[in-house]
């Protein structure tokens, strides 16, 4: 491939740089890297890539949200949705192929990070790696933490998930102890998430409401986080957070 010039390629490192893990690179490896990226588009059903297909790179979301989904027992489960400044296929990294299969939820634009430039990035970079085991980490402690709470009902799932959205995607403080939902997920985005249908959502709002923990207005979604926490623990292991 020949080199990109100047002018591209810093806007392609300033784009590398939005990702807290890769940021932990070296300017050269970061710039090695983002030499070898290239930048796509998503603008239809069709998933960035597949369950089980080959590995061929990492994804580095700038622009759009991706849910992740998995099959597991026979059942395809929801395990993650990331939104722009986030990698996904990770695992291209290290393995030969995808865990799960990225669905566009919205317009994307993704950074492509082949596989291969990674490899020898981690390889040769100690503080990028030590970064990319910590994501590895979290990533699979978030996944098992979705996995158990399947098994909680759904509007204690619907709690942890409202206090992951907030925490992830953005909130305003506001004096009476409630955060403000920045940009709110619709009934739609969120039963495609926790695997239910959108009445159930539905249903779910109405019971966090009744319990305090939520207050929905014309002007957006208030949460009370302290109560959403209570919620969230009742039962079984707790929703991502």
């Amino acid at each position: 491939m020949p080199p990109l010039p100047d002018e591209l390629l810093r806007h392609r490192v300033e784009l590398l740089a939005r990702s807290s893990v890769l940021r932990r690179a070296s300017p050269d490896t970061l710039t090695q890297i983002a030499g070898a990226a290239t930048i796509a588009q998503a603008e239809g059903p069709d998933p960035l890539y597949s369950e089980g297909s080959p590995a061929l790179h990492v994804l580095l979301l700038v622009r759009g949200a991706v849910r992740l989904d998995a099959t597991i027992r026979g059942r395809t489960v929801p395990t993650g949705w990331y939104r722009g400044g986030e990698l996904i296929g990770e695992e291209a990294a290290y393995e030969p192929t995808y865990r799960a299969t990225a669905i566009p939820l919205s317009p994307t634009s993704i950074v492509q990070l082949p596989a291969g430039a990674l490899r020898a990035a981690l390889a040769s970079d100690a503080a990028l790696a030590i970064a990319w085991g910590h994501l590895e980490h979290e990533r699979l402690v978030e996944t098992q933490l979705r996995l158990g709470a399947l098994a909680a009902k759904t509007h204690i799932r619907l709690a942890g998930f409202l206090l992951d959205y907030a925490r992830r995607f953005g909130s305003k403080e506001l004096e009476t102890n409630k955060l403000l939902l920045v940009d709110r997920p619709t009934a739609s985005q969120i039963a495609a998430y926790l695997g239910v249908v959108r009445q159930t959502v539905q249903k779910d709002y109405d019971k966090l409401e009744e319990l305090g923990g939520i207050l929905r207005v014309s002007g957006g979604l208030y949460i009370h986080p302290a109560v959403l926490e209570r919620i969230a623990d009742q039962e079984g292991p707790p929703s991502s957070r």
